[in-house]
């Protein structure tokens, strides 16, 4: 039986509970190697043995610094659209061989501000496999846009995402105890989706660009000496498996 991060809500923690079983049903026909999860007093989930393994099914928490999410960002009370949080959490291990597949529920809430209307958002959520130490290295990372119908006349709405293929390869040290599974909202992710989601040109525009020449300066044009001419940094780059800053809160603003 799956066990949640905590029982405040019993109607969320059931709608997950339900979710995750019938995942974790087909696991034990198969396998028999599911596990359940253990809850600690500050609500993080401890590893803890994989049935018929010696390993550690890994750690599960909320990434520190990505348990909220506003829209605008960092925006004063009066001038928020929706405010993001994060509730229920839960997590099941497999070992077949030498990889270990996990699946992750995740329960979320939307608050609707002063400013927010009813209609369609995504939610920006990220899920990622981490090994921590020294040097921690990401094993495993994906985001996902979550669609969110928010009702007329709801000041808030509740959602839940489970994703069941969270697969990676066992190191032969059999050693994951390290391994933590962080869940947070990702805003910085759904900014670089977007950059990477381009119009394709039309075919006649694809034939002008091929036909065009750079033009050659006539003989005796002055020339901008290289150093002087614009330049622009390259884009900050986001680590895999990791999550970007929390948004800092604007002047006055109380929540």
């Amino acid at each position: 039986m799956t066990r949640l991060s905590s029982s405040r809500r019993p109607s969320a923690l059931t709608s997950i509970a339900l979710v995750l079983g019938g995942v974790a049903l087909a696991g034990c026909a198969s396998t028999g190697q599911t596990t359940a999860s253990k809850t600690n007093p500050d609500g993080s989930i401890s590893s803890n043995k994989v049935a018929n393994s010696d390993i550690d099914c890994p750690a599960m928490q909320v990434r520190s610094g990505a348990s909220t999410w506003q829209v605008p960002a960092g925006s004063a009370t009066t001038n928020l659209h929706y405010q993001g949080s994060l509730g229920q959490l839960a997590r099941e291990c497999a070992v077949l061989g030498d990889s270990m597949t996990i699946k992750v529920g995740v329960e979320g809430r939307v608050l609707v501000g002063p400013k927010g209307t009813p209609g369609n958002i995504s939610v920006p959520l990220r899920i990622a496999l981490v090994q921590e130490g020294s040097q921690p290295r990401p094993v495993w990372s994906k985001f996902y846009s979550i669609p969110v119908n928010v009702p007329p006349g709801q000041t808030q709405i509740t959602f839940t995402h489970v994703e069941d293929d969270l697969t990676f390869a066992i190191p032969s040290s059999r050693d994951i105890s390290g391994y933590v599974i962080y869940v947070g909202y990702d805003p910085q992710g759904a900014a670089a989706t977007a950059k990477t989601v381009k119009k394709k040109p039309a075919p006649g525009e694809m034939k002008a660009a091929s036909r065009s020449k750079p033009k050659t300066p006539p003989v005796g044009a002055p020339v901008t000496p290289a150093s002087t001419q614009p330049t622009f940094a390259p884009a900050p780059q986001q680590p895999a498996g990791q999550f970007a800053p929390p948004p800092q809160p604007a002047p006055g603003s109380n929540g």
